[in-house]
């Protein structure tokens, strides 16, 4: 039987790790299998008809909340084409209701639950007659696990210049109630030498992002430090990407990236918030102080590209509990702060509890919250519109001196990008595309309604550095952009 493992990704940078691993174990079981990318943007049709002719017998799919709608209608449409073909589904999205799944979804033979690689292989080689759900044995060795990627196709990620996505451990010593890595016991890790040896092919081969999945990086404080000294010694522009604890960060890792030139590393710190009510309650472990100061090390002595996220819509956090975690990590002068909403993932703590807290949220994935016992919908849409300007004023990097600047005549970060987001709405921008250089426009015209000419002037003043370094070349010089100042 010839398997084809099938990812559909939410963009085309990314590359998607999970059927990389079935194929690669599964062929050294001497089992016939290759594996097909795509993304959620791509022509449903199109994707059909490739699907159909690779000819295979078996398709397996990797379900996740950006792509099971579209997965489910592939493989309904597959199964009317090819109904000799057999189809399973695996993946976060479908192993925590498989039994549903199965009863709802005719069109669908089987169900692989939890780790993959090797309960796949199991079953490939003995597929049952009748439709079923297998559960995967845990925990497996990872160093019995290939590595994902071959030579061929590093090759045509780093010239597709897309993200290479990679995992050095399995597993969090945490129990995030929001987080599906809370359903897993203990930690396992790839032997240090592997992953040493792992890195340097990525980096030989030109590829421009890594993007670690390690839900903790630096939860083994000394295995991360020795990473990250590997990684600084390997030449190349290859960047790495972590999602670590920031309270975990130690003094001498601190020292040790200090070295890192710009672009090396990029840290993705998940604060999610400050309301000690709410880290209580869903269960997360987390030294604020520290985090805070150590945030603050890395921003003020390393090059480290910082990005630091917020939840919107977790137990006991209100609006205004809600801005105040806006504030304090804004404060902390991340590169990026990613305003973000909880999304009630199955499986997770937080969903079962959802009628305890009161919670309603979309039942289609990616079963996003709308409103809690403490946050209403209008809050939501509230929230929704503030993260639209927070995005193309600060994340965009474009605007930074800009709207330093311009907090100093407002209380708080939040009132500044709150009432940028009424100007927003009232001009029914939220949520539309604008090019780049109407952003100081609107910036301008927005500040005029709310300063004294001369504060306006100071923040013009600003203004015009940033717009000079993002719009040296070919573009008109703006109305605002004459003023004296």
């Amino acid at each position: 039987m010839k398997t084809l493992f099938v990812a559909v990704n939410a963009k085309y940078v990314h590359t998607n790790i999970a059927v990389r691993y079935l194929t690669r174990y599964c062929r050294q079981q001497n089992l016939e299998c290759s594996f097909s990318e795509f993304t959620i943007n791509e022509s449903k049709n199109g994707i059909l008809e490739k699907l159909y002719m690779s000819n295979a017998d078996v398709y397996g799919f990797s379900c996740y909340i950006w792509n099971i709608g579209l997965v489910m209608e592939l493989c309904r449409n597959l199964k009317q084409l090819k109904p000799e073909c057999r189809i399973f589904l695996g993946g976060p999205e479908v192993s925590f209701d498989a039994e549903k799944v199965l009863e709802e979804n005719e069109y669908i033979d089987f169900v692989i639950c939890g780790e993959g690689e090797a309960a796949t292989s199991g079953f490939l080689k003995n597929m049952p007659d009748e439709r079923c759900v297998i559960y995967g044995k845990k925990p497996m060795n990872l160093d019995e696990i290939p590595f994902p990627y071959t030579d061929d196709d590093l090759k045509a990620v780093t010239d597709g210049e897309k993200l290479v996505y990679y995992e050095t451990s399995r597993g969090c010593p945490f129990n995030c109630a929001y987080c599906l890595s809370s359903v897993d016991e203990g930690v396992r890790f790839l032997g240090i030498e592997r992953v040493k040896k792992e890195l340097k092919k990525f980096v030989d081969a030109g590829v421009m992002t890594v993007k670690f999945v390690d839900r903790t990086f630096n939860a083994d404080k000394k295995r991360a430090l020795e990473i990250w000294k590997y990684c600084l010694e390997l030449e190349g522009n290859t960047c790495f990407h972590f999602e670590i604890g920031a309270d975990l960060i130690t003094d001498e890792a601190v020292e040790l990236l200090k070295s890192a030139p710009e672009g090396k590393f990029q840290f993705e710190i998940g604060v999610q918030t400050t309301n000690e009510k709410t880290v209580s309650e869903i269960s997360r472990t987390m030294n604020l102080e520290v985090l805070e100061e150590n945030v603050r090390k890395l921003r003020k002595e390393t090059s480290v590209m910082l990005h630091l996220d917020l939840i919107a819509g977790l137990p006991y956090e209100n609006l205004e509990s809600f801005t105040q975690s806006f504030n304090r990590v804004y404060a902390m002068k991340p590169h990026v702060l990613q305003l973000g909403f909880l999304k009630l993932l199955k499986g997770s703590a937080l969903r079962n509890r959802a009628e305890e807290y009161d919670t309603k949220f979309n039942c289609f994935a990616p079963y996003e919250v709308f409103s809690t016992r403490w946050l209403n919908y209008e809050d939501i849409i509230t929230l929704k519109a503030v993260e639209d300007v927070l995005e193309r004023y600060y994340n965009s990097g474009r605007f930074y001196a800009t709207m330093e600047k311009a907090l100093g005549f407002f209380e708080s970060p939040f009132e500044l990008y709150h009432k940028l987001s009424l100007f927003w709405a009232e001009r029914g921008l939220i949520g539309q595309g604008v090019k780049r250089i109407t952003l100081y426009q609107l910036l301008y015209e927005f500040l005029c309604g709310e300063l004294k000419e001369e504060d306006v002037l100071s923040v013009v003043k600003v203004m015009k550095r940033d717009f000079a370094m993002w719009h040296s070349n070919g573009v008109g010089t703006p109305e605002w952009y004459k003023l004296e100042v």
